[in-house]
């Protein structure tokens, strides 16, 4: 349609609160803007915490286990004390495991004193095994590859904030140091080295740690703020369902609605007419046995005049949603408004055996309130209603501006029985009188005298007695009142009210904007129910209209789709009112200044609150799913999503922060540089070695880390970085596995003295070349954990391939040590063991080794140990990055969905209003009554009267009118095509009122058209045109369909005023004298013709029309006025 490509798009939804989520300082500072969404986020991430936790339990408890191994392996005396603080440490351990596994009673308070525990635990067992440890064996260097595991787990495995984790780690390097250096020790030659390569190996740790905690908290915040936007969102879509529902609801019966719906909802807004269809869609519903009521306003004109755009906007909208209120309450459905005319019907949609004695009722409550405007106002209004029941079609015709209407021949013959009626009374059909009850009393009603309709089809009418005059009547009246509300009553849809409706009203009592439910006709007193003059106002004082009916409760239009929000300065029976920005109707923090505002705020705070609980059970129920349940989207081991295209969206994604997991390893690699460096022999492999390595990645930083103003070769390059997947994990390969290299290359040069070495040529060879010969060669291993690290802080490098380096690696390095440079470690076992004094040369070796474990096994266990460690870890990471992808996959597709219920509600608002009006309603700061007066605007009444009067039958040949009336909606559908035309698109539909099709030029903004004379001429010009393409259609429809419709059209133009009107249907509406000459042209036109007032064909004149001579016609409220019929369209 033409306005589906004008719908407004939604604003992105922020996350709220916010969360600072860059590679910054101030991020070490991001807070949560709410304690609640504080305390939220530690619980969302709880079950993936203690997850972790248990995770490093039972890393500890298998690094506890080989230790033990070791012992027995290799025969090894049993050391009782320490072996037994080791002991308790794994039965700690799996007590721990066993409790945080059953227990579903931990708070994130629990859990972080656990994390301490286990800190706690991991530290003293350090510290009892270095304390334990004999002076003659205990070196500075001694465990140093323990304290960097406990460093790093701690940083990364334990819930604890990043602030308690770097004291910890502080904490933890301080006590090592001072307890290595205080205690007795093997006195060593190069003890400053020893002291500097630690304090180095300290601060690479620490360093890594910060950087993966800082980042996992990142992503961490940003998944709980996507998730909770992706709820926030759930929760908006549903209301914006639930509001679309109500908004077509608002016009349409919910059959229709929701049948409408889903076919605008298959065809994705856009109208898509299936090719093997003959028809148009049509949406007519036959009914049987329903009461159709006409009431009129007599006097309307005088009451209206003087009043101003908007004081006549606000009295009708009042009015009629009084009306409105009285149709509910008798189970009546109102299907239009027209101009001062109101109708309704009952028994529609659902059938209801009162719905006869239910429109008598509605009637009579009319005249009352018409009656209590008339005696507070002293204007002589009132109210002339006619009824009758029979069958009837309802439904929609056309595709736009989509009006619920009803049509049949009783239709007819109710709306003759409201114009051959009597004002202050009650004109019923023969038919209505035949389903009232008998003593209903009534008189003959003669409306044969006053209608030549009724005259001509010998229709028997009759007038419903006055209950107010006859008390016999308003006996019977009240008796049948109250048996219906006893038995259920009804609601406006003609069905069983529900019983909480019920009897809420009950406890209400007679509502203030003049409720008549329990309404008695035997007390004087109802004339007043409204509230007015029972406050205190004299019903002898004269007051206008606008006056007195601004005393009554005013519903703003498209109520139903408001949120209703108590205020403190709500009177009795008010509510404040605020839109809701769930797709139709946007938040303005100006809607009735600083209450509004604060309404606004309130609505804001409610959907947050909702949201936090939304997720509050989810969490809830999320802690009762198992970890390692079968994921219907994600394998369960390689984390590989099972949709192919899932799989390939994700591995394209972006890196922004790839630069920096380059910047860390670099950083790691000069740690491990300066760590050798320090410690160990320096040798022109390893200097070579070394220099290279810096230079490649020195080069792979820059570019990757390259500034916007930087050369411009750079940045493109830093840009594919970022973007390509496999560039990125190429790279982050290369890197790896350089500085894998750089941690054992140097290794590879060094010499041991190996047991068949003799004493003085090994001290031969260590003298000659000293640069061969490594003295402590732990820090090869413990340079082979900190390469670790860096694989590690890779963290969107797939957790496999990260597994694939680290296990070869490891592997390497195990096997360097056992076998080729075995000599080595044995050599520093051997130095370990030496004695003091160098008198004892009566040395038992085998037995000295049995007081200590290998280093070379030491290093074996730390190095599993921490791979174990990295690959769970890495599971988890990637694990959590994958359901964050697909919880934004989701979201997405949600967005999608939502965007798309958003182009729905725009097409259905602006299938029931004009554009610029549904503006007004969608985005205008103040929300409120619409209305506006214009000046200039050209308004046509095209009819077809003989649809109704010869084509139009109710038989079983038609489906009892059904197939004439889908002939009418193949003409009104075609009519609104041409609206789609850009040289029509001045002109607006404004309803059909039978075979009537009702427009109108000119009705546009003021802001874009300052409604000048040559834009009236214009629109004049245009309206003719659109005449004479009304009339090309019909002819093309009668000549494949073999009728003779013919059209008769009346144009007119002037001042009006124009509006949205109505309580629970919302319609727009135009009114004033220049709508009601158009009507009359058109009604005492000819058919075939197009008449047009003299002052339209003025205008018209220049532009090239002919017209025949002018003629005067007869005009209700005018007399006599010149027309002209207009012949031929303008010459080009």
């Amino acid at each position: 349609m033409r306005h589906a490509n004008s719908v407004s798009q939604a604003n992105s939804i922020k996350p709220n609160p916010k969360v600072i989520p860059s590679w910054r300082t101030d991020a070490f500072k991001s807070k949560f803007e709410s304690k609640e969404v504080k305390m939220l986020y530690s619980q969302y991430f709880f079950k993936q915490k203690m997850e972790m936790v248990v995770l490093l339990l039972v890393v500890l408890a298998i690094n506890a286990l080989l230790l033990l191994i070791l012992y027995y392996a290799n025969d090894k005396n049993w050391p009782e004390l320490r072996n037994l603080v080791i002991a308790v440490f794994v039965i700690c351990i799996f007590i721990l495991i066993i409790e945080l596994m059953n227990s579903g009673s931990y708070t994130t308070k629990h859990l972080s004193l656990v994390s301490l525990c286990i800190w706690v635990l991991q530290v003293s067992m350090l510290f009892v095994i270095v304390a334990l440890t004999e002076p003659e064996y205990r070196t500075p260097s001694d465990h140093i590859a323990l304290v960097v595991f406990i460093t790093f787990v701690t940083y990364t495995m334990l819930p604890l904030s990043l602030l308690y984790t770097l004291i910890l780690g502080i904490l933890l390097a301080l006590a090592h140091a001072l307890i290595i250096t205080l205690l007795p020790h093997k006195e060593v030659e190069d003890l400053e080295k020893q002291v500097i390569a630690n304090v180095l190996v300290y601060i690479c740790s620490n360093l890594c740690g910060i950087y993966h905690h800082h980042l996992s908290e990142i992503a961490h915040r940003r998944t709980f703020l996507e998730t909770r936007g992706f709820i926030k969102n759930q929760l908006e879509l549903t209301q914006q369902k639930e509001q679309q529902e109500s908004l077509l609801n608002s016009v349409l019966p919910g059959y229709i609605a929701e049948e409408m719906l889903r076919d605008i909802l298959n065809s994705n807004g856009q109208r898509q007419q299936p090719m093997n269809l003959q028809f148009h869609k049509i949406y007519i519903k036959k009914h049987d046995e329903v009461s159709i009521l006409f009431a009129d306003i007599v006097g309307f004109t005088k009451m209206a005049s003087g009043c101003t755009a908007q004081e006549l906007v606000k009295i009708l909208n009042t009015l009629f949603g009084r009306f409105d209120d009285l149709a509910k309450k008798n189970s009546c459905m109102r299907i239009k408004i027209l101009g001062d005319c109101y109708y309704c019907v009952c028994g529609v949609p659902n059938p209801s055996p009162h719905h006869a004695i239910c429109s008598i009722f509605m009637a009579l409550d009319m005249i009352t309130c018409i009656k209590e405007v008339r005696d507070n106002t002293r204007v002589d209004v009132n109210m002339r209603v006619g009824i009758n029941t029979g069958r009837v079609l309802c439904g929609v015709l056309g595709h736009r501006k989509w009006q619920y209407d009803v049509w049949s021949d009783s239709v007819t013959i109710a709306n003759h029985m409201e114009s051959g009626g009597l004002s202050g009374r009650v004109h019923i059909s023969a038919a209505t009188r035949s389903y009232l009850p008998t003593d209903v009393l009534v008189e003959p009603g003669n409306g044969e005298e006053r209608d030549k309709y009724i005259k001509e089809h010998n229709i028997k009418t009759f007038l419903v007695i006055n209950p107010e005059t006859c008390p016999e009547q308003a006996a019977a009246l009240d008796k049948y009142r109250k048996q219906i509300t006893e038995n259920g009553g009804g609601d406006e849809n003609g069905g069983p009210q529900d019983s909480s409706v019920r009897e809420q009203e009950g406890a209400e009592g007679t509502h203030t904007n003049g409720g008549v439910a329990n309404h008695n006709y035997n007390n004087k007193e109802h004339l007043h129910s409204n509230g007015v003059t029972s406050s205190g106002t004299d019903p002898d004082d004269e007051m206008t209209v606008q006056q007195y009916v601004g005393k009554w409760e005013s519903v703003t239009p498209f109520a139903a789709n408001q949120a209703p929000i108590k205020t403190a300065d709500n009177h009795a029976g008010q509510t404040g009112m605020v839109m809701l920005q769930v797709g139709l109707f946007p938040m303005h923090a100006s809607i009735g200044g600083r209450k509004g505002r604060n309404q606004v705020m309130s609505h804001q705070q409610n959907l947050d609150h909702q949201v936090n609980e939304h997720m509050q059970k989810q969490i809830e129920a999320g802690r009762s799913e198992r970890k390692w349940e079968k994921s219907e989207h994600i394998h369960r081991l390689t984390l590989r999503f099972k949709c192919a295209t899932m799989e390939t969206d994700f591995q394209r994604l972006p890196d922004n922060m790839f630069k920096y997991y380059l910047a860390c390893a670099f950083l790691v690699f000069l740690f491990i540089g300066a760590i050798q460096l320090s410690i160990l022999p320096i040798n022109h492999i390893t200097l070579s070695a070394f220099t290279s390595a810096l230079l490649v990645l020195s080069v792979t930083v820059a570019v990757s880390m390259a500034a916007p103003k930087s050369c411009q070769c750079l940045v493109q390059f830093a840009a594919i970085i970022t973007d390509n997947h496999r560039i990125r994990a190429g790279l982050a390969i290369i890197t790896t596995i350089i500085v894998y290299i750089i941690a054992f290359i140097q290794i590879i040069s060094c010499h041991g003295c190996s047991n068949e070495d003799t004493s003085s040529s090994c001290s031969s060879n260590r003298t000659r070349n000293p640069q061969e010969y490594c003295d402590y060669p732990m820090y090869f291993y413990i340079s082979g954990m900190l390469a670790m690290l860096c694989s590690a802080v890779f963290l969107k490098l797939d957790y496999i391939l990260k597994a694939v380096i680290m296990v070869t690696a490891v592997t390497a390095y195990i096997a360097i040590m056992h076998y080729p440079k075995r000599a080595i470690f044995d050599a520093y076992d051997e130095w370990l063991l030496l004695p003091r004094s160098e008198n004892q040369v009566d040395i038992d070796t085998e037995e000295l080794m049995r007081k200590i474990i290998e280093l070379k096994e030491y290093g074996t266990v730390y190095l599993v140990m921490l791979g174990i460690a990295f690959i769970l870890l890495g599971y988890e990471v990637e694990r959590t990055a994958r359901t964050d992808f697909l919880q934004r996959h989701h979201a997405a597709l949600k967005k999608e969905q939502m965007e798309d219920f958003k182009t729905n509600n725009g097409i259905l608002l602006r299938n029931l209003l004009p554009g610029h009006v549904a503006e007004h309603f969608m985005g205008c700061p103040k929300i409120g009554l619409y209305h506006d007066d214009y000046s200039n605007v050209g308004v046509m009444f095209a009819s077809i009267p003989n649809f109704f009067a010869e084509f139009y039958a109710e038989n079983d040949v038609n489906n009892n009118g059904l197939e004439c009336m889908r002939v009418l909606n193949e003409i009104i559908a075609d009519f609104d095509d041409l609206l789609e035309k850009y040289r029509f698109n001045c002109i607006e539909k404004i309803k059909t009122i039978g075979a009537t099709y009702m427009v109108a030029a000119g009705l546009t903004p003021k802001a874009v058209y300052d409604g000048t004379d040559t834009d009236l001429d214009i629109y004049l010009s245009n309206l003719c045109e659109f005449a004479f393409a009304m009339q090309d259609c019909i002819k093309r429809i009668n000549k494949h369909s073999f009728n003779n419709f013919q059209l008769r059209i009346g144009i007119n133009h002037g001042s009006l005023v124009a509006g949205v009107i109505g309580a629970t249907k919302p319609q727009y509406d135009i009114w004033g004298n220049t709508v009601n000459v158009a009507s009359r042209m058109e009604s005492t036109g000819k058919v075939g013709k197009i008449q047009i007032t003299e002052e339209s064909c003025l205008l018209l004149q220049p532009f090239g029309f002919r017209f025949e001579e002018p003629h005067f016609v007869e005009v209700k409220g005018k007399g006599r006025m010149k027309a002209r019929f207009l012949i031929d369209r303008k010459v080009i």
